[in-house]
């Protein structure tokens, strides 16, 4: 198989490829980060787990005029990979090398440059409502976030503005279960809840169209109830009402190692005129055997 990775020098290089030439590609990219991370140190764990991530991203965007912000920045490796610093990688964390979080200085496709949690929502939807008020170049805007970012209160704020805005914007949760040390607390069980029912895409919606469907005139029953027993009842079968109650639309969760899951996903995120979020899981460490068959135990070990 000819190696794909060491002629992608752009996010424009991944256009025209296929999605199975694209999973190469995301396979390339991890084992080059683990070649490089592993001899000398760096986040670790989180980059294994956000390559198909990126190239899913990159592949449909127009960086930099779409803009991808990651939360935090210490997942962000494959997107330096994938936007013309691939050869500068064993430079990282290095006197005048390159960054461990992004780096709007280091690169043009580099948003934002925080290296703290929860804020990407808020920047994404500050720039998206920007654009929309004719400031500059208008574009698509995705704001890449983990689950463990998403306790912190600055993320909710956010979401309360972008659902009542109605910002057409994507966020993208990166649901691996994990932070620093295994997530734990309310949300870290909802987010548990929401993994044991894959494939559920917009939740709200096809719930409702089958409990209107329902046979023997129950689901005209329902109708005739009203919206209370009716989201009384999707509550109870559907995942994402969290985000939807916030007036954001949902799908999920996907298979966040899947390439051309997460493209058509994607794809329907874009195109929809209102802030989505979307679901994906993967795993911390993926592709790495002492993290992914160490449990819990060994993905905490090998976080960074």
């Amino acid at each position: 198989m000819t190696p794909l990775l060491p002629g992608i020098d752009s996010p424009s290089d991944l256009k025209g490829l296929s999605d199975e030439q694209l999973q190469q590609v995301a396979d390339e990219t991890r084992a080059y980060i683990i070649d490089v991370i592993g001899e000398i140190g760096g986040h670790f764990g989180a980059n294994l787990g956000t390559c198909e991530i990126a190239v899913a991203l990159h592949s449909l965007l127009e960086s930099p005029r779409d803009k991808v912000l990651w939360d935090v920045g210490h997942q962000a490796y494959p997107h330096k990979v994938l936007t013309g610093r691939r050869e500068e990688l064993p430079t990282i964390r290095k006197y005048k090398g390159l960054a461990p979080f992004c780096s709007i200085p280091e690169s043009e496709h580099d948003i934002m440059g925080a290296g703290h949690a929860s804020t990407s929502i808020s920047y994404a939807l500050g720039l998206k409502e920007a654009m929309r008020n004719g400031i500059g170049e208008d574009g698509k805007v995705v704001a890449v976030i983990g689950d463990g970012a998403l306790t912190g209160g600055v993320a909710y704020e956010a979401m309360h503005a972008a659902g009542g805005l109605q910002t057409p914007m994507v966020i993208l949760l990166n649901d691996n279960g994990m932070s620093i040390s295994p997530n734990v607390g309310a949300l870290s069980s909802y987010f548990q809840r929401a993994r044991l029912k894959p494939g559920l895409f917009h939740a709200r919606e096809e719930v409702e169209d089958r409990l209107t469907r329902l046979p023997l005139g129950l689901g005209k029953r329902i109708e005739r109830l009203g919206p209370e027993l009716k989201s009384a009842i999707k509550a109870y079968w559907a995942p994402g009402l969290l985000f939807e109650e916030l007036d954001l639309a949902y799908m999920g969760v996907i298979d966040g190692h899947d390439v051309g899951a997460m493209r058509r996903a994607l794809t329907e995120a874009f195109a929809a005129d209102r802030p989505v979020v979307v679901h994906v899981h993967t795993v911390k460490g993926r592709g790495f055997a002492p993290a992914e068959e160490g449990g819990l135990a060994g993905m905490e070990k090998w976080h960074a």
